[in-house]
């Protein structure tokens, strides 16, 4: 049993872990600003990540500490997880 649930969290990881694209690229730092008018996130280096439409801001606070995965193709870089 307990070989089934140690594979299907394997499984699992190993399939949210494809679902992010290749090109992605991942960064950290302490969040400086949340701009829900233009959807943007600071963080303390000054980069500044453009939010998807469906962010949810009550689960992000100035000051945490995150890691950021994001698409750097656009002007400015893409959200796609944190």
């Amino acid at each position: 049993m307990t070989r089934r649930i140690l594979a299907l969290f394997a499984s699992s990881f190993l399939t949210v872990a494809m679902s992010i694209p290749a090109v992605a690229e991942e960064t950290d730092g302490v969040i400086e600003s949340i701009d829900q008018e233009r959807a943007e996130l600071r963080l303390s280096d000054g980069q500044i990540y453009h939010l998807p439409p469906d962010f949810d801001y009550d689960a992000v606070v100035q000051g945490m500490m995150v890691v950021v995965i994001y698409d750097s193709d656009d002007e400015r870089p893409q959200l796609k997880a944190i």
